[in-house]
């Protein structure tokens, strides 16, 4: 992109902009003002298919308000303007190469899949009313002529997208293994304990004494769930029928006071060192399954009792790559990559048989 048409963008995107920052000299603002009405020109051709200035800016008008906010300087907002016109006038020009490709390799789009795709938004965003719809148009400056075209090019673009997305999807164990051997020092984990947890709050009626009697009794009946039948009856607790004998988790979805309490008191996996030392101490004493004892915390002017009940243990040390969840994450990893560079060698084999010229 040559030097004119820089400043030409970067006054046609920014005037009335960068005045947020200084006030500009009256010469500065006839020449933006001159700008505004004559920089309108064609900044690329790609294969045939021109995009103008005003094209740019559409496309970077959303974004101007994060770029001046990020700035903190007039020259700063200048060079991440110019960095941001490059960039969208670069994908503009490689999705055009695209929707080309296709039109010269593929029979028309079938028009049922356009109509299909504006039923769709005038039903959704306008309520089935077409008057509406074509009125929004009008408002935009558009027709609904050139709106069918935008939505036929979008199909064509994520259709040809969605063939090398498929191409990539396909993560093999061979592939998982080479990134794992790669990155391994990503996959070294702290000492961890999956936890559950119930949070036991002072009722509005109860002394500080009847709050510990009742933490007591449930942390009893968690430890001998033959009780726990007993309990939810005593306290008048509801809740769905279990189909089952009752379980920590269910005790936890009727009684816990804390976030956790709708999964049942699953906290996840937590790193050991990131845990309150009065907790940590009570795991040590716990093996998986077993019910600590109520721990006290005095915070605020009532105090409140946890009872926690450690489901596993991870020591410290790399996690293995047979790990459900480092398998999950390394294929997400090894997708985007390959995916990356499937998309960057598809293009540049498009680039090489269609003609872009920046102007």
């Amino acid at each position: 992109m040559n030097s004119f048409l820089l400043t030409s963008l970067l006054l046609f995107l920014g005037a009335g902009v960068s005045a947020q920052f200084r006030q500009p000299s009256l010469e500065e603002a006839a020449a933006r003002r001159w700008s505004l009405l004559n920089a309108d020109r064609i900044a690329a051709d790609a294969d045939g298919q021109g995009i103008t200035l005003s094209d740019v800016r559409r496309q970077i008008d959303p974004i101007v308000g994060q770029i001046r906010a990020a700035a903190r300087t007039d020259l700063e907002f200048d060079q991440a303007l110019k960095q941001a016109a490059e960039e969208t006038l670069r994908s503009m020009a490689e999705r055009q190469l695209v929707i080309a490709e296709f039109r010269a390799n593929t029979a028309n789009l079938p028009a049922s899949y356009i109509d299909g795709d504006i039923e769709e938004t005038i039903r959704r965003d306008f309520g089935g009313d077409r008057n509406r719809f074509v009125a929004s148009l009008r408002a935009a400056g558009t027709t609904p002529l050139a709106y069918r075209k935008t939505i036929e090019d979008r199909i064509i673009f994520e259709f040809m997208v969605g063939q090398i997305r498929r191409r990539a999807w396909d993560v093999n164990p061979g592939k998982i293994q080479e990134y794992y051997d790669k990155n391994k020092a990503d996959f070294l984990r702290k000492e961890q304990v999956k936890l559950r947890q119930i949070t036991l709050t002072q009722g509005a009626a109860e002394k500080p004494e009847e709050t510990a009697a009742r933490a007591a009794a449930w942390a009893d009946a968690l430890a001998h769930p033959a009780k726990i039948a007993e309990l939810l009856e005593r306290y008048k607790v509801g809740g769905k029928p279990a189909g089952g004998p009752l379980t920590f988790a269910d005790v936890a979805e009727r009684i816990s006071a804390d976030d956790y309490a709708r999964k049942g008191g699953d906290t996840g996996w937590r790193n050991v060192d990131d845990l309150n030392q009065t907790v940590v101490q009570a795991l040590r004493t716990l093996k998986p399954g077993q019910v600590s004892a109520p721990l006290r915390f005095d915070v605020g002017a009532a105090p409140l009792y946890v009872i926690i009940s450690p489901e596993d243990t991870r020591p410290k040390g790399y996690a293995p790559v047979s790990d459900p969840e480092v398998m999950t994450e390394i294929e997400g990893k090894v997708r985007a990559i390959t995916l990356k560079l499937e998309i960057q060698r598809w293009l540049d084999e498009i680039r090489a048989k269609r003609l872009v010229q920046m102007r």
